[in-house]
């Protein structure tokens, strides 16, 4: 993982595996890797970037409204990812996803999860780009 942060990646690998919606918050860029990987009828498995939210119940709730066809979710897990995008695939944190995602069955899906990388890159390229022209941050200090 990039940096000094601890984060305990066979906790994350089990929940990757288990729960049945999860998010992955990537603060530095404001926005969340949102997976639901129930399924009803037609509705296959939901994986989109979308910006954060303030709180757990509310991306239940912003859930709710993009899948009104299933049952309200009981739960999701956030998985704070304080690092890189890239940081994702080195930790191998990406390739879990991809192994859920494909033993799902949804071509679909498995779309999704692809392009929502491409996405988070392209998003992580823009904020550093905006950083380093010095949009929208603010000089603390400058040099004498």
């Amino acid at each position: 993982m990039d940096g000094q942060y601890s984060l305990n990646l066979e906790v994350v690998f089990q929940h990757i595996d288990r729960a049945e919606t999860f998010s992955i918050a990537l603060p530095t860029i404001k926005l969340a890797l949102v997976v639901d990987m129930r399924t009803k009828g037609d509705d296959g498995p939901f994986i989109r970037v979308l910006p954060m939210t303030r709180s757990a119940s509310e991306r239940l709730r912003v859930l709710r409204r993009l899948r009104p066809k299933l049952p309200r979710a009981a739960e999701i897990l956030v998985v704070p990812w304080p690092s890189f995008v890239n940081g994702l695939v080195r930790a191998g944190i990406w390739e879990r996803l991809q192994q859920r995602v494909e033993a799902a069955g949804s071509e679909a899906a498995v779309d999704q999860l692809t392009s929502a990388l491409d996405e988070l890159r392209s998003a992580e390229s823009r904020e550093f780009g905006a950083l380093l022209r010095g949009e929208q941050y603010d000089v603390l200090w400058t040099r004498a």
